[in-house]
């Protein structure tokens, strides 16, 4: 699956069914209201999807304020500090939550071993205290010490002479937490070694580390402090250790400035490899970066290095909750993620019956009848790459439930099963488990667990050449707004399709570079320059491949969605009218408005402003978005008539 990455932002959130969103009415003060939906109510869908938009926008003035308006005082996320993980994920936490409950379906699926485990989980999760993360705790400390300790907490007893910030750093990617170094795996072998970003919940700059004003400084002060008060220091002593690292943190980024700028030289990693790798031989390819200032700067700072360190580790295991209610979501999510195969096989078998797997099989087999269409009109494709892309179209398969092959899940949940569960002691059974899923993860026919704890929205899996493509969906990929069955069909092809599509024409952009296409590319990405340019947005090689690739899945999708309806109205009887399933209850929009704006709502919830710029490029790019808003030459959607891109 490695040529079908994920192309989108981790920040592009998805609505849930429990939508809180903010309305003014009448002048009153703002007031929060709960929307919550039953998967087959379309009805309340329709007001759900209404609800999010701005009608006093015009969509050709700005169509992303327009279908995102009144979604941006939404909280996209429950109980993290992170704006990382997809919003529906909390729809899925839900789920989880009941289906950890049903030991009747885990046992007609032989999975009720599996399932006991997780109850113990959940349950010592709920029963910690997971707010005020407990820092200090034996099971923590205990750690911290054996892997090179806590001086902020230790103080004399603390041997400067024993400490390596290499071994510490070793030590802690045991257990899943990162040190000093970032671990990049490469084709199967030990990981490729760099230096890691330095900071807790903001990451801190040469332009920020010593500025008290800035959220960098402020709020990695605050996360500190919060693990240090737990050890009962004294204020003075907190802010010495918090100025120490920050100290450290600022010499560390001059280093790698100075590294950047200089001839790169050898450093000894072999320590590295043999804690966290179990191995007496290094990776002669270990990194291209020469450690040696870095080395320089922890030698002049050993206590700071080994306080930010230990803190690493803290960081690691705090749940970062912002309100005790949200616990249960958190553990929800934690044995979710945990056991991703087990909650799959019970969603499938409680929520999917076989005719949404129809539903969803047709709108995946248009989007491959239209890629024929859309490779033919592709200028820039040599003859051979063209003829071998319009072969795909007639091998790929659709795999709606799980893999036919489950020997390696089977594998999986035996290494799971492993976790040894301490029903009255959460943080024990957290390390248990950070520990098992590092040594999982690190065997090599499970080497994708620790790049990403659960597969997001749609995986495709194929052996090297695309024409043998099978694609599995996962849940993230069938909850609104990508899918939900009583959809009109036009906009379930603007977001499930447009996922589907902007795959496929990943696969036709990295299967396609060449001499004849980098020239082009170039061409076009100059094109998107001048526009970003007035938006006031950086770019940058990868986020032109991301536009393009959008803008491409957008141009397939909507291919896909005109060529099934106007066969729906060639296959029609007499007197049958096929408009109604490409409606929506309230929202007086055609099937063409519908589809982009199903398309334009799967980023509303991002607060990176890059998403709305990414969902804007495509639809001011894209001349069926024109006609179907009948938008101007001279409008904010449609400034001139020239348009970029590949497609």
């Amino acid at each position: 699956m490695g040529l079908f990455k994920n192309i989108f932002p981790s920040s592009i959130g998805l609505q849930t069914y429990l939508l809180i969103l903010t309305f003014t009415l009448s002048g009153a003060r703002e007031r929060k209201v709960i929307i919550n939906c039953q998967r087959d109510d379309i009805t309340c869908h329709a007001n759900l999807m209404k609800s999010t938009m701005n009608f006093s926008v015009s969509p050709c003035d700005n169509f992303f304020e327009y279908a995102c308006g009144n979604h941006r005082n939404l909280e996209p996320n429950r109980y993290s500090v992170s704006d990382n993980l997809f919003a529906s994920n909390f729809a899925l936490d839900e789920i989880t939550k009941d289906l950890v409950e049903r030991m009747d379906l885990a046992e007609s699926l032989n999975v009720s071993r599996e399932l006991r485990l997780a109850q113990r989980f959940y349950n010592a999760c709920l029963e910690a205290d997971l707010h005020h993360f407990p820092a200090s705790d034996p099971n923590y400390l205990r750690i911290i010490r054996s892997i090179g300790g806590f001086p902020a907490v230790d103080g004399a007893a603390w041997n400067a002479s024993n400490f390596s910030w290499v071994n510490m750093s070793a030590y802690l990617s045991l257990y899943g937490a990162r040190g000093l170094f970032v671990e990049a795996p490469v084709n199967g072998i030990k990981p490729y070694l760099e230096p890691d970003n330095l900071g807790f919940d903001f990451f801190v700059q040469l332009d920020n580390v010593k500025k008290h004003f800035s959220r960098a400084h402020k709020v990695n002060k605050e996360r500190m402090r919060g693990y240090l008060r737990s050890f009962n220091l004294k204020e003075d002593k907190i802010a010495e250790v918090i100025d120490g690292v920050f100290l450290f943190w600022h010499e560390a980024l001059v280093a790698s400035e100075i590294t950047n700028n200089s001839a790169s030289g050898n450093f000894d990693l072999d320590n590295y490899y043999k804690i966290a790798w179990k191995t007496e031989e290094g990776n002669p390819w270990a990194t291209s970066y020469n450690f040696s200032e870095l080395d320089k700067v922890c030698a002049r700072h050993p206590e700071a290095v080994a306080n930010y360190l230990a803190m690493r580790l803290l960081y690691t295991f705090d749940a970062k909750l912002k309100d005790i209610t949200y616990q249960r979501d958190y553990c929800a999510s934690r044995i979710r993620t945990t056991m991703p195969d087990l909650f799959t096989k019970l969603y499938y078998a409680e929520h999917l019956p076989d005719e949404k797997g129809l539903q969803v099989s047709e709108v995946f087999l248009n989007i491959f009848k239209s890629q024929k269409k859309f490779v033919e009109k592709v200028e820039w494709l040599d003859s051979d790459t063209r003829q071998k892309l319009l072969e795909e179209k007639n091998h790929a398969q659709f795999n709606f439930h799980q893999k036919n092959d489950t020997s390696l899940d089977d594998r999986l949940n035996q290494e799971i099963l492993r976790l040894e569960v301490v029903d009255d002691d959460y943080p024990r059974t957290n390390i248990n488990w950070q520990r098992l899923k590092i040594e999982i993860g690190r065997m090599s026919e499970f080497s994708y667990i620790n790049s990403q704890e659960q597969p997001y929205g749609l995986m495709v899996s194929h052996s090297g050449d695309t024409r043998n493509a099978t694609l599995y969906l996962f849940p993230l990929a069938l909850h609104p707004p990508v899918y939900l069955n009583p959809w009109a069909r036009s906009l379930k092809f603007g977001t499930f399709g447009f996922w589907l599509g902007a795959l496929l024409t990943q696969s036709v952009f990295i299967r396609s570079w060449g001499a004849k296409l980098d020239p082009l590319y170039k061409e076009r990405s100059e094109c998107q320059v001048d526009q970003y340019h007035n938006k006031n947005l950086r770019t940058k090689d990868l986020r032109h491949l991301r536009l393009f690739i959008n803008n491409g899945g957008l141009r397939l999708a909507f291919q896909a969605h005109h060529s099934y309806r106007e066969q729906l109205l060639q296959d029609q009887d007499p007197g049958q009218n096929i408009t109604s399933p490409d409606e929506m209850p309230g929202l007086d929009l055609s099937p063409d408005q519908l589809f982009f704006l199903g398309y334009t709502q799967m980023f509303c919830i991002s607060k990176k402003k890059e998403a709305k710029y990414w969902a804007l490029d495509a639809l001011s790019n894209n001349e069926d978005f024109h006609k179907a808003f009948n938008c101007p030459v001279g409008s904010g959607m449609r400034p001139t008539a020239k348009t970029c891109g590949l497609w």
